[in-house]
């Protein structure tokens, strides 16, 4: 089977051990499959899963979304970020002060942007640039960020 990659290059995911397989399961729920083998082939992966032992069989995996557990999810180079892991995060400036919480990272085509949400419902974007972003710390929850002038009275009303 192959996999279109939505994080990172596909190289990276070729230690996977198992998948999870969404709303393949009873009641839709998702099933875990052992990864008998994993090879990158330019934007995807190519994988073959225990128990998924010819084109029929594979076939009616067509389109589902494949995940990888949590231990199994590959380390990203420093400043290099998992949408899936920001989003949630509290928001905090250079003095501690809360600012909101990250609600979406947008793709732009250059820098992301933080959508984060304020207390009020009001919305700052925020680049996700190394010169704003000062600290990420997904075990504590949070990122800091040294905001730009003008940034936060201009966001959105």
């Amino acid at each position: 089977m192959t996999v279109r990659v939505a994080s990172g290059k596909a190289e990276r995911w070729t230690g996977l051990r198992s998948v999870w397989i969404e709303g393949r399961g009873p009641g839709g729920g998702p099933v875990l499959y052992d990864v008998e083998s994993a090879r990158a082939y330019r934007d995807r992966l190519v994988i073959k899963l225990r128990g998924v032992d010819d084109p029929t069989a594979a076939e009616r995996l067509r389109g589902a979304i494949v995940a990888a557990p949590e231990d199994q999810v590959p380390d990203l180079p420093d400043g290099v970020y998992y949408v899936a892991r920001l989003v949630g995060l509290k928001v905090r400036d250079e003095e501690g002060r809360a600012l909101g919480i990250v609600r979406d990272v947008l793709p732009t085509g250059g820098v992301d942007v933080l959508e984060v949400e304020e207390e009020d419902g009001k919305e700052i974007l925020v680049p996700l640039a190394r010169e704003i972003v000062l600290e990420v710390s997904q075990e504590e929850g949070f990122l800091k960020v040294r905001l730009p002038e003008g940034l936060r009275e201009g966001g959105a009303d």
